[in-house]
């Protein structure tokens, strides 16, 4: 997936049109094996597409099966990247695991990278992007 799409020169569409960022996702290792405890790293990479600095911040949100742990308590997690300098771009790792209860099949986690103005209780624009994860 990650190789190969770097390799084929894979291009991800921008997450919506006039956003002054991009967003482009990956999953290493690709998938997580079903009722076992283990985990994968989702890679979010955000890229300054303006000629001014960004405050960004992320977040993820998973289905219950899975969690940031492998205890599975916490389903959101948010990450304040603060600011992102004129054509910078910046990858935060989330760990996302599934425990011994996780049963096969594909969950949307569901991510959102915002832009904040002042500081991160005013948000200026954001994207929405649903990522895939297989459990098999």
């Amino acid at each position: 997936m990650g190789i190969l799409d770097n390799l084929m020169g894979k291009k991800e569409a921008p997450a919506r049109e006039g956003l002054p960022f991009n967003v482009s996702t990956s999953l290493r290792p690709v998938r997580l094996n079903a009722r076992k405890e283990n985990c994968l790293e989702l890679l979010v990479t955000v890229a300054n597409a303006s000629d001014a600095p960004l405050m960004m911040s992320m977040a993820v949100e998973v289905p219950k099966p899975l969690g940031f742990e492998n205890v599975s308590i916490a389903k959101i997690k948010e990450i304040r990247i603060g600011e992102l300098a004129a054509q910078a771009e910046k990858t935060v790792s989330f760990s996302l695991c599934a425990n011994s209860q996780t049963p096969a099949g594909t969950y949307a986690a569901q991510l959102t990278v915002s832009q904040h103005y002042r500081d991160y209780s005013h948000v200026l624009n954001y994207a929405k992007k649903s990522v895939e994860v297989r459990v098999v």
